[in-house]
């Protein structure tokens, strides 16, 4: 889709998309692509893919290029997986209120355990000596407000980690209780050569009753008992409407009508 519209681009006299020519390739894009799950920015996709084109154009191009592939790459996400970058945005919404809110997003797995996420604002403290004067950079604490912008961007990977280490966990368990090994390394599930038929009808087994589970309506239910009551202030609406109260189903993601089996 991207190279579709280079094209399109390129034939209407696009500069940028007319140096782009044969430059656009799966490797230029992939990660990107990839990342855009776990959250990556606007900012993160435009340098992965200058890393991908740098050699192929001339450093002069580089900044543009790349900043018009990351645009297209967003869109075409954006058009062909309309609904999953609508829960990702509510995610990312939904963890910014709480945040404004002055409180650290946080949620329950399926398995009941909590999470928090974080991430607070650091502050800078200046020290005078004889010789010189030092600004530090002092740590985290969860005393000191959220950082906004960490936990905003970070909401979307995060709940998703918290889904596949779920899984793991069933994984895990349903396989001690058919009596047979199991061990995982980040997401790669191992078990002895005699049991790996077991492991992957219990693997696929507990990935299907997790998804078939309303796991975001679920989200929306704590959050509107856990922040529901609190206000938040939001400076980029006009000034009358700028205390808003955390509401987390208005909007609420369209969710497919997809079940697994």
């Amino acid at each position: 889709m991207v190279e579709e519209q280079r094209a399109r681009d390129a034939a209407e006299g696009h500069e940028i998309a007319i140096n782009l020519e044969g430059k656009i390739s799966r490797k230029v894009v992939k990660q990107t692509v990839m990342t855009v799950v776990y959250g990556v920015t606007w900012v993160g996709g435009r340098l992965q893919i200058a890393k991908q084109l740098r050699g192929s154009i001339p450093d002069d191009q580089l900044w543009d290029c790349s900043a018009y592939v990351v645009g297209e790459v967003f869109r075409a996400l954006r058009q062909s997986f309309a609904k999953a970058r609508g829960i990702q945005d509510w995610l990312s919404a939904s963890a910014r209120k709480v945040s404004l809110a002055q409180r650290p997003m946080e949620w329950v797995t399926p398995l009941g355990l909590p999470v928090v996420q974080p991430y607070h604002k650091m502050y800078q403290k200046s020290v005078s000596t004889q010789l010189q004067g030092l600004n530090m950079r002092v740590a985290w604490n969860p005393s000191y407000p959220p950082d906004t912008r960490k936990q905003k961007n970070a909401m979307p990977p995060n709940f998703v980690h918290s889904l596949d280490s779920t899984h793991m966990m069933l994984t895990a368990l349903h396989a001690h209780r058919a009596g047979i090994s199991f061990v995982a390394v980040h997401d790669s599930y191992w078990t002895h050569a005699c049991f790996v038929n077991t492991m992957n009808r219990i693997c696929r087994e507990q990935f299907v009753t997790l998804h078939n589970e309303p796991i975001l309506s679920d989200l929306a239910q704590f959050l509107e008992h856990k922040f529901g009551d609190l206000t938040y202030r939001d400076n980029s609406l006009e000034k009358r409407k700028r205390i808003q109260k955390c509401k987390f189903r208005d909007p609420f993601p369209t969710i497919g009508g997809l079940k697994f089996r």
